[in-house]
C-alpha cells in the first residue's frame, strides 16, 4: 500500500519523539503538522510538504523547532530576539535522529540545515527540511 503524507509525519515524529527531545522541550509537544502550545512553550512540529505517488515514492517535509522569543533591549526599546541556544541545541539533538535512518518500510534525511524564522505570535523556530523515501513491498510484479 502506497503511503501518504500522514504516513510520512507518522514515522518522522516517531524518530523524534524520545525522552531526549521531550526533555529538551521543556513540558512542549512533538507534533504533527501545526503548533497547538502557547508562544511560550518550546515545541517540534512535523510535516510533509507533498509525497509522490510512484512505485518509488519521494516526499519532502520540515521538522519546525519551536522557542519563545528572548526580550532583550536594544538602544533603550525592547525587542523579541531568537533564543539561538535553545534552538541550537534543539536542531543539533534532532538532526541525528532523522539524518541517514534505514528503516524496514522507509529511510530518510536531512536535506536543508536549520533556518530561524520568526512566527506570527513572537516565537522563532528553526526549520529543518528532510527527504523521505518510502520502501514498498506490496508490489510483486517488479
Amino acid at each position: 500500500m502506497p503511503k501518504d503524507a500522514f504516513d510520512v509525519v507518522t514515522d518522522i515524529r516517531a524518530l523524534i519523539n524520545t525522552i531526549a527531545i521531550q526533555g529538551l522541550l521543556s513540558g512542549g509537544k512533538v507534533e504533527p503538522n501545526v503548533k497547538t502550545t502557547a508562544s511560550t512553550l518550546r515545541g517540534v512540529v512535523v510535516n510533509c510538504l507533498g509525497i509522490t505517488n510512484d512505485p518509488d515514492q519521494l516526499a519532502y517535509g520540515s521538522i519546525n523547532c519551536y522557542v519563545p522569543a528572548i526580550i532583550s533591549t536594544v538602544n533603550g526599546k525592547s525587542v523579541q530576539l531568537p533564543d539561538q541556544a535553545v534552538l541550537s541545541n534543539l536542531a543539533k539533538a534532532i538532526i541525528p535522529l532523522v539524518d541517514e535512518q534505514y528503516k524496514a518500510t522507509f529511510r530518510c534525511w536531512i536535506e536543508d540545515l536549520p533556518t530561524i524564522t520568526q512566527d506570527t505570535d513572537g516565537s522563532y523556530y528553526a526549520n529543518i527540511g528532510f527527504a523521505y523515501r518510502s520502501i514498498q513491498t506490496n508490489y510483486t510484479n517488479i
